[in-house]
C-alpha cells in the first residue's frame, strides 16, 4: 500500500518520528511531503535544522515553533550579510585583541609605582541562538604578569593565559607559562592539580637582536591544553614549538613538537592535526620534527635543506608518560606546492564533538560536518599550474581518518576528491571558519591615504545555493543591506553549487575574527583600535 494512501493525520505521525536528515531527505523526494512538513512548525523546524547543517539544542521549555523564527532569521542574515544587531567598542594602544570561544578578550598594561600591572577585560559576544540570561557577562581582572595569549571554555568555565618568562641569565631557557584560571572568578581553577604549566623551550636568554619570540596559538580541548611558540627572525625563517598538555592532571607535556613551519587545531582529547613542511631528510620521532635549517654555533640558520610537499598530519595522544610507537596518518599536498612560502591551518570557531552546547543554546553547527582548512601562498615567480597567489584547501574534518598503528603517508592522488581547493585575491587576509562558511576579507588601497575593505563569505553548504534562488526571487540582492551593500553569487566545484557573498565595501579593515554568530571587524587609526560586532539572527520571540 502507498503511503499516500493513508490520511493525513497518519502521515503526520510517521514524519514525527523521523529524525531531522531522514525528515529532509523524504522532503527533497517528495513534493507532497515537502508541503506537509512546511505547513506543521515542529516538522518545519526539524526540516531546517538538517538544510542548514545545525543541530537542536539542549532540551529545555522552548518549543520548535519558538526555535524555529531565530533559526530562519539566522540562516536569511549569514546568506545575505545582514545583521540584527551591532555592537562598537574602542580602546587605546598599545593592547592585544582577540576573539576565543564566543568572547572578546583585551589586555592592556598599567604602570604601577615602580611595577606594572596587566588589566584583562573580557566581553561576553551576542548570540541569538542562545537565551539571553539578563545583560552580557563582563569580566575584569588584573593580571601581574604580561598576557601573551587567552583561551576560555565556557563548559568548564576555564579561562587559560599565556605568558613568556625570558631570563635574566643566558645560561637558562625561555620559559612559556599557562595559568589555569577560572572565567567566573579569576582564581585558580577548581579542577587542576596546578595552577601554571610550564614548558621550558629550546631557546635560551633574552633574544638576540633580530630575533623575535611570541606565542602563537593556545587551545583548549576537554582536558588538553596546547600552546605553540615561535621563534621569529629578521629574514623570515623562523622555529615553533607546540606542547599538548592533560591540564587536569598538569606535569609535563604529553607530547611536543617541532618544525620551522607548523600550525594545529586539536580535533578531541586524544588526535590533535597539525600542518607543516617536512624536510627530505626529517627524523620521523615520537616527540619531535626537525626543522628545515642547519643550525650554527651562534644559533643563526645557515642552509636550508630539500623541502618535501606541505602535509596534514592526524596525531594521536597518548596519554601515558612511556615511549610508544608513534600513530600518525599524514595526507600530503600536490609535489608542486614544495615552492609553498606561506602556510597555515584554520581552526574551525564552531562547537566540537566533544563540548557540550552550554545550556540554553537553541540550535548550533553539527560537529560531524565540521571542515577544516590550509590556507598556502606562493611565490610570484614560483606558483603552481592553476593556482593563484593565495590558496585555501577546505577538507571535511570526517575524512581524515584516524592514525593506525606507526606512520601511514597517503599520497595527494589517492584523497584529493575529498578537498575543495579554491584561489583566493592576492590581497585576501584572516582566512577563517566557522562552521561550514569560510571568511575573509581583503584591502585594496583607494589612494594614499586611505584604503576600503571588501568581506567575502563562501557559504560551503551544497543546499544555499537554491535557497538564495527563492531570495533574489522575493527581494533583488541591492536590497538586502541598505547600510552595507552586500551582492551574492553562485559558483560551481565540481559539479556542486556553492554561494559567495560579499561587501560592496566597508571602511578599512585590519583584521576580523568570525564566530558562529558574529564578524568582527577591527580597524587601528589615529592611535586608536575601533571594533564592530556584527551579530546575525533574531532574539527569541516565546509565544504558548
Amino acid at each position: 500500500m502507498s503511503l499516500f494512501n493513508l490520511s493525513g493525520e497518519l502521515i503526520l505521525l510517521i514524519l514525527d518520528e523521523l529524525d531531522p536528515v531522514s525528515l529532509f531527505q523524504f522532503c527533497r523526494a517528495s513534493r507532497v511531503i515537502y508541503t506537509m512538513a512546511g505547513h506543521t512548525s515542529t516538522l518545519r523546524y526539524r526540516y531546517e535544522l538538517a538544510f542548514c547543517g545545525v543541530r537542536d539544542g539542549p532540551p529545555s521549555r522552548y518549543s520548535s515553533r519558538n526555535r524555529l523564527a531565530p533559526l530562519l532569521a539566522y540562516k536569511r542574515g549569514w546568506s545575505t550579510l545582514t545583521w540584527s544587531a551591532e555592537d562598537r567598542l574602542a580602546f587605546t594602544p598599545p593592547t592585544i585583541i582577540a576573539v576565543t570561544g564566543n568572547f572578546l578578550y583585551q589586555a592592556s598594561q598599567n604602570p604601577i609605582n615602580n611595577g606594572f600591572t596587566w588589566s584583562l577585560h573580557i566581553y561576553a559576544l551576542r548570540s541569538f541562538r542562545r537565551i539571553l540570561q539578563g545583560k552580557l557577562a563582563y569580566y575584569h581582572y588584573n593580571i601581574p604578569f604580561e598576557i601573551r595569549g587567552v583561551a576560555i571554555d565556557l563548559s568548564q568555565d576555564l579561562m587559560i593565559l599565556a605568558q613568556l618568562y625570558f631570563p635574566a641569565q643566558q645560561n637558562s631557557a625561555i620559559l612559556a607559562v599557562l595559568h589555569l584560571r577560572g572565567l567566573s572568578t579569576g582564581q585558580e581553577h577548581q579542577h587542576a592539580v596546578q595552577s601554571r604549566l610550564r614548558y621550558h623551550t629550546d631557546w635560551w636568554g633574552v633574544p638576540l637582536p633580530g630575533e623575535r619570540v611570541s606565542i602563537q596559538q593556545v587551545q583548549i580541548c576537554g582536558s588538553i591544553a596546547a600552546l605553540s611558540v615561535r621563534l621569529q627572525l629578521d629574514k623570515g625563517e623562523g622555529v615553533t614549538e607546540l606542547a599538548l598538555f592533560d591540564w587536569k592532571i598538569g606535569g609535563s607535556p604529553l607530547r611536543t613538537f617541532t618544525g620551522d613551519t607548523l600550525s594545529f587545531d586539536i580535533l578531541s582529547d586524544t588526535r590533535i592535526t597539525m600542518v607543516s613542511q617536512p624536510d627530505d631528510d626529517e627524523d620521523h620521532s615520537s616527540n619531535s620534527s626537525n626543522t628545515s635549517y642547519d643550525w650554527r654555533s651562534d644559533n643563526l640558520y645557515a642552509i636550508e635543506r630539500g623541502k618535501r610537499p606541505p602535509q596534514i598530519g592526524v596525531y594521536e595522544i597518548h596519554r601515558g608518560r612511556e615511549h610508544s610507537v608513534p600513530r600518525i596518518r599524514s595526507y600530503e599536498f600536490p609535489e608542486s606546492w614544495s615552492t609553498v612560502s606561506f602556510l597555515q591551518q584554520c581552526p574551525n570557531s564552531s562547537s566540537k564533538e566533544i563540548a557540550s552546547p552550554p545550556p540554553g543554546t537553541l540550535f548550533y553547527n553539527d560537529p560531524c560536518l565540521r571542515l577544516t582548512a590550509v590556507t598556502f601562498e606562493f611565490p610570484h615567480h614560483a606558483l603552481p599550474a592553476g593556482c593563484s597567489r593565495k590558496v585555501v584547501v577546505v577538507i571535511n574534518e570526517s575524512k581524515l581518518e584516524p592514525a593506525g598503528d606507526g606512520e601511514e603517508v597517503v599520497r595527494w592522488e589517492d584523497w584529493m576528491e575529498h578537498c575543495m581547493v579554491l584561489n583566493l585575491p592576492d590581497d585576501a587576509d584572516a582566512v577563517q571558519l566557522a562552521g561550514r562558511r569560510l571568511v575573509f576579507f581583503e584591502n585594496s588601497a583607494t589612494s594614499t591615504r586611505d584604503s576600503s575593505s571588501r568581506i567575502h563569505i563562501l557559504d560551503l553548504n551544497p543546499h544555499i545555493a537554491r535557497y538564495l534562488w527563492t531570495l533574489s526571487r522575493q527581494n533583488p540582492p541591492w536590497r538586502w543591506q541598505e547600510s552595507w551593500g552586500s551582492i551574492s553569487t553562485v559558483f560551481d566545484h565540481r559539479g556542486s553549487q556553492y554561494v559567495r557573498t560579499s561587501t560592496v565595501g566597508t571602511h578599512s579593515l585590519t583584521w576580523m575574527d568570525t564566530t558562529e554568530d558574529s564578524l568582527v571587524l577591527y580597524d587601528e587609526r589615529e592611535g586608536q583600535t575601533r571594533v564592530r560586532i556584527l551579530t546575525f539572527g533574531q532574539e527569541l520571540k516565546v509565544s504558548f
